[in-house]
Protein backbone atom coordinates (compact mmCIF):
# COMPACT_ATOMS: atom_id res chain seq x y z
CA UNK A 1 0.00 0.00 0.00
CA UNK A 2 1.64 3.61 -0.77
CA UNK A 3 2.40 5.45 1.88
CA UNK A 4 -0.41 8.41 1.62
CA UNK A 5 -3.21 5.47 1.24
CA UNK A 6 -1.27 3.85 4.46
CA UNK A 7 -1.72 7.54 6.42
CA UNK A 8 -5.35 7.42 5.18
CA UNK A 9 -5.86 3.91 6.80
CA UNK A 10 -4.36 4.81 9.75
CA UNK A 11 -6.28 8.13 10.59
CA UNK A 12 -9.31 6.08 10.08
CA UNK A 13 -8.56 3.86 12.69
CA UNK A 14 -7.31 6.81 14.99
CA UNK A 15 -11.52 7.55 14.66
CA UNK A 16 -12.17 4.21 16.43
CA UNK A 17 -9.13 3.26 18.63
CA UNK A 18 -7.95 6.07 21.45
CA UNK A 19 -5.02 7.27 21.81
CA UNK A 20 -4.35 4.74 24.33
CA UNK A 21 -5.17 1.98 21.89
CA UNK A 22 -8.28 1.01 23.11
CA UNK A 23 -11.58 1.43 22.55
CA UNK A 24 -15.56 1.28 23.55
CA UNK A 25 -17.39 0.56 20.38
CA UNK A 26 -21.46 1.08 20.71
CA UNK A 27 -23.03 -0.98 18.60
CA UNK A 28 -26.32 -0.83 17.11
CA UNK A 29 -26.01 -3.09 14.10
CA UNK A 30 -28.99 -5.36 15.35
CA UNK A 31 -31.50 -6.02 12.92
CA UNK A 32 -35.10 -5.64 13.36
CA UNK A 33 -36.59 -9.08 12.78
CA UNK A 34 -40.47 -10.37 12.86
CA UNK A 35 -40.40 -12.26 16.47
CA UNK A 36 -37.02 -10.96 17.47
CA UNK A 37 -37.89 -8.46 19.77
CA UNK A 38 -34.92 -6.27 19.23
CA UNK A 39 -36.21 -2.96 18.31
CA UNK A 40 -33.78 0.14 18.84
CA UNK A 41 -35.92 3.39 20.59
CA UNK A 42 -35.01 6.76 19.36
CA UNK A 43 -31.12 6.43 17.73
CA UNK A 44 -30.93 9.74 17.23
CA UNK A 45 -30.85 10.45 20.45
CA UNK A 46 -29.03 7.53 21.65
CA UNK A 47 -26.74 8.43 19.57
CA UNK A 48 -26.42 12.01 20.88
CA UNK A 49 -25.75 10.80 24.24
CA UNK A 50 -23.69 8.26 24.17
CA UNK A 51 -21.57 10.76 21.76
CA UNK A 52 -22.23 13.13 24.56
CA UNK A 53 -20.96 10.69 27.15
CA UNK A 54 -17.43 9.59 24.98
CA UNK A 55 -17.96 6.32 23.42
CA UNK A 56 -15.32 6.09 20.44
CA UNK A 57 -17.19 5.00 17.73
CA UNK A 58 -20.78 3.59 17.33
CA UNK A 59 -21.44 -0.18 14.84
CA UNK A 60 -24.57 0.17 12.81
CA UNK A 61 -26.17 -0.64 9.65
CA UNK A 62 -26.39 1.61 6.26
CA UNK A 63 -29.55 2.68 7.55
CA UNK A 64 -29.32 4.53 10.52
CA UNK A 65 -25.51 5.86 9.17
CA UNK A 66 -27.70 7.88 6.56
CA UNK A 67 -30.39 8.97 8.24
CA UNK A 68 -28.90 10.17 11.62
CA UNK A 69 -25.28 11.61 10.02
CA UNK A 70 -25.73 14.83 11.96
CA UNK A 71 -26.50 12.97 15.40
CA UNK A 72 -22.84 10.86 14.69
CA UNK A 73 -20.61 14.15 15.79
CA UNK A 74 -17.51 13.13 16.27
CA UNK A 75 -18.47 9.64 16.96
CA UNK A 76 -16.03 7.14 14.73
CA UNK A 77 -18.72 5.16 12.31
CA UNK A 78 -18.65 1.56 11.64
CA UNK A 79 -20.38 0.59 9.01
CA UNK A 80 -21.95 -3.49 9.61
CA UNK A 81 -22.12 -5.10 6.03
CA UNK A 82 -23.09 -8.46 7.28
CA UNK A 83 -22.15 -12.22 6.32
CA UNK A 84 -22.59 -12.52 2.99
CA UNK A 85 -19.82 -13.23 0.23
CA UNK A 86 -21.21 -10.45 -1.89
CA UNK A 87 -20.32 -7.51 0.68
CA UNK A 88 -17.14 -7.24 -0.99
CA UNK A 89 -18.77 -6.05 -4.09
CA UNK A 90 -20.69 -3.47 -2.43
CA UNK A 91 -19.86 -2.68 1.38
CA UNK A 92 -16.91 -0.51 1.36
CA UNK A 93 -18.21 1.77 -1.40
CA UNK A 94 -21.42 2.40 0.35
CA UNK A 95 -18.88 2.95 3.24
CA UNK A 96 -17.11 5.47 1.68
CA UNK A 97 -20.27 7.50 0.27
CA UNK A 98 -21.29 6.88 4.01
CA UNK A 99 -17.82 8.53 5.98
CA UNK A 100 -17.24 5.37 7.38
CA UNK A 101 -14.03 4.70 9.21
CA UNK A 102 -14.60 1.34 8.94
CA UNK A 103 -16.52 -1.46 7.91
CA UNK A 104 -17.50 -5.03 10.00
CA UNK A 105 -18.12 -8.19 8.69
CA UNK A 106 -19.55 -11.37 10.61
CA UNK A 107 -17.30 -14.39 10.16
CA UNK A 108 -18.07 -18.16 11.37
CA UNK A 109 -14.79 -20.46 11.19
CA UNK A 110 -16.17 -23.80 11.32
CA UNK A 111 -19.87 -23.46 10.11
CA UNK A 112 -21.17 -26.05 7.93
CA UNK A 113 -23.93 -23.58 6.82
CA UNK A 114 -21.75 -20.03 6.84
CA UNK A 115 -19.51 -19.18 3.71
CA UNK A 116 -16.12 -20.45 3.87
CA UNK A 117 -13.91 -17.41 5.97
CA UNK A 118 -11.60 -17.49 2.97
CA UNK A 119 -14.68 -16.63 0.60
CA UNK A 120 -16.12 -13.77 2.77
CA UNK A 121 -12.58 -12.24 3.97
CA UNK A 122 -9.85 -12.08 0.43
CA UNK A 123 -11.60 -10.21 -1.65
CA UNK A 124 -13.41 -7.63 1.00
CA UNK A 125 -9.79 -7.71 2.70
CA UNK A 126 -8.38 -6.85 -1.38
CA UNK A 127 -10.89 -3.98 -1.92
CA UNK A 128 -10.33 -2.69 1.59
CA UNK A 129 -6.51 -2.16 1.00
CA UNK A 130 -7.61 -0.64 -2.44
CA UNK A 131 -9.67 2.24 -0.53
CA UNK A 132 -7.68 2.38 2.76
CA UNK A 133 -10.87 1.50 4.53
CA UNK A 134 -9.74 -0.14 7.71
CA UNK A 135 -11.92 -3.57 7.57
CA UNK A 136 -13.03 -4.64 11.54
CA UNK A 137 -13.92 -8.72 11.24
CA UNK A 138 -16.72 -10.42 13.98
CA UNK A 139 -14.67 -13.83 14.24
CA UNK A 140 -16.78 -15.93 16.04
CA UNK A 141 -16.40 -20.20 15.84
CA UNK A 142 -19.84 -21.27 13.90
CA UNK A 143 -22.28 -19.51 14.96
CA UNK A 144 -23.77 -17.13 18.00
CA UNK A 145 -25.82 -19.97 19.18
CA UNK A 146 -23.03 -22.61 19.21
CA UNK A 147 -22.10 -22.18 22.50
CA UNK A 148 -20.24 -25.26 23.17
CA UNK A 149 -17.92 -24.05 20.18
CA UNK A 150 -16.98 -21.22 21.92
CA UNK A 151 -14.02 -22.50 23.81
CA UNK A 152 -11.10 -20.56 24.45
CA UNK A 153 -8.72 -22.80 21.98
CA UNK A 154 -11.49 -22.30 18.81
CA UNK A 155 -11.67 -18.19 20.06
CA UNK A 156 -8.00 -18.15 19.36
CA UNK A 157 -7.96 -19.93 16.72
CA UNK A 158 -10.54 -17.69 15.17
CA UNK A 159 -9.14 -14.86 16.16
CA UNK A 160 -5.48 -15.57 14.71
CA UNK A 161 -7.71 -16.55 11.45
CA UNK A 162 -9.17 -13.23 10.85
CA UNK A 163 -5.38 -11.76 11.50
CA UNK A 164 -3.77 -14.63 8.73
CA UNK A 165 -6.60 -12.88 6.34
CA UNK A 166 -5.65 -9.17 6.81
CA UNK A 167 -8.00 -7.57 9.13
CA UNK A 168 -7.28 -4.72 11.27
CA UNK A 169 -9.52 -5.57 13.99
CA UNK A 170 -11.07 -8.47 15.32
CA UNK A 171 -13.93 -8.74 17.47
CA UNK A 172 -15.05 -11.79 19.03
CA UNK A 173 -16.33 -13.77 22.46
CA UNK A 174 -13.90 -12.98 26.30
CA UNK A 175 -12.84 -16.50 26.53
CA UNK A 176 -13.53 -16.02 30.06
CA UNK A 177 -10.16 -15.37 31.89
CA UNK A 178 -7.21 -13.03 31.35
CA UNK A 179 -4.21 -16.01 30.86
CA UNK A 180 -7.00 -17.39 27.70
CA UNK A 181 -7.37 -13.83 26.22
CA UNK A 182 -3.83 -12.97 26.55
CA UNK A 183 -3.30 -16.02 24.50
CA UNK A 184 -6.03 -14.78 22.18
CA UNK A 185 -4.31 -11.24 22.01
CA UNK A 186 -0.49 -12.06 21.34
CA UNK A 187 -1.27 -14.56 18.59
CA UNK A 188 -3.81 -12.79 16.83
CA UNK A 189 -1.00 -9.58 16.45
CA UNK A 190 -3.82 -7.16 15.97
CA UNK A 191 -6.62 -4.70 18.09
CA UNK A 192 -8.93 -7.61 19.99
CA UNK A 193 -12.32 -6.29 21.42
CA UNK A 194 -14.92 -8.42 23.11
CA UNK A 195 -18.52 -8.11 22.23
CA UNK A 196 -20.52 -7.31 25.25
CA UNK A 197 -23.31 -10.09 24.40
CA UNK A 198 -26.52 -9.97 26.64
CA UNK A 199 -26.10 -12.37 29.40
CA UNK A 200 -25.67 -11.84 33.52
CA UNK A 201 -25.26 -8.63 35.21
CA UNK A 202 -23.60 -5.37 34.98
CA UNK A 203 -21.03 -6.63 37.52
CA UNK A 204 -20.41 -9.90 34.96
CA UNK A 205 -20.34 -7.65 31.71
CA UNK A 206 -17.41 -5.12 33.25
CA UNK A 207 -15.61 -7.61 34.84
CA UNK A 208 -15.41 -9.31 31.76
CA UNK A 209 -13.79 -6.07 30.02
CA UNK A 210 -11.82 -5.28 32.81
CA UNK A 211 -10.13 -9.14 32.48
CA UNK A 212 -10.13 -8.25 28.57
CA UNK A 213 -8.23 -5.20 29.05
CA UNK A 214 -5.66 -6.85 31.77
CA UNK A 215 -5.22 -9.48 29.29
CA UNK A 216 -3.46 -6.57 26.36
CA UNK A 217 -7.37 -6.31 24.99
CA UNK A 218 -7.89 -3.25 23.38
CA UNK A 219 -11.72 -2.70 24.24
CA UNK A 220 -15.56 -3.42 24.06
CA UNK A 221 -18.32 -3.47 21.43
CA UNK A 222 -21.51 -3.22 24.06
CA UNK A 223 -24.81 -3.16 22.35
CA UNK A 224 -28.41 -3.42 24.18
CA UNK A 225 -26.54 -3.45 27.48
CA UNK A 226 -26.08 0.31 26.39
CA UNK A 227 -28.88 1.54 24.35
CA UNK A 228 -31.61 -0.51 26.09
CA UNK A 229 -30.66 0.76 29.39
CA UNK A 230 -32.63 3.68 31.28
CA UNK A 231 -29.87 5.85 30.84
CA UNK A 232 -27.13 4.95 27.50
CA UNK A 233 -25.27 7.98 28.50
CA UNK A 234 -24.31 6.66 32.46
CA UNK A 235 -23.85 3.58 30.68
CA UNK A 236 -21.38 4.81 27.85
CA UNK A 237 -19.79 6.76 30.04
CA UNK A 238 -19.16 3.96 33.07
CA UNK A 239 -17.50 2.05 30.12
CA UNK A 240 -15.73 4.74 29.02
CA UNK A 241 -13.93 5.19 31.85
CA UNK A 242 -13.17 1.46 32.85
CA UNK A 243 -11.43 1.09 29.26
CA UNK A 244 -9.79 4.49 29.01
CA UNK A 245 -8.81 5.57 32.99
CA UNK A 246 -8.98 2.34 34.26
CA UNK A 247 -11.14 3.02 37.36
CA UNK A 248 -12.30 -0.30 39.41
CA UNK A 249 -14.95 -2.29 38.45
CA UNK A 250 -16.76 -1.49 41.56
CA UNK A 251 -16.50 2.33 40.90
CA UNK A 252 -17.98 1.12 37.34
CA UNK A 253 -20.48 -0.35 38.89
CA UNK A 254 -22.04 2.53 40.80
CA UNK A 255 -21.12 5.49 38.33
CA UNK A 256 -23.78 3.16 36.11
CA UNK A 257 -25.89 2.25 38.86
CA UNK A 258 -25.78 5.23 40.89
CA UNK A 259 -25.01 3.52 43.65
CA UNK A 260 -22.15 5.00 46.18
CA UNK A 261 -18.82 3.46 46.96
CA UNK A 262 -15.16 4.44 48.27
CA UNK A 263 -12.25 5.40 45.94
CA UNK A 264 -11.61 3.44 42.54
Amino acid sequence: MPPIQQRFRKRRLHRILGQDGRTLIVAMDHLSRLGCGVRIQEPGRILREIAAACADAVLVRPGIAARHSAELGRLGLILSIGRDISSSRWGVDLALRLGADAIKVEVFPGSELAPDPRAILGPLVERCETWSMPLLAEMIPVSFDAKEAHTPANITDAARLGADLGVDVVKTKFTGDVESFAEVVALAELPVIILGGSQGDIRSLFTSVRQALDAGGAGAAVGRRIWSSDDPGRMTGALSRLIHEDISVDLAVAEATRTVVGPA
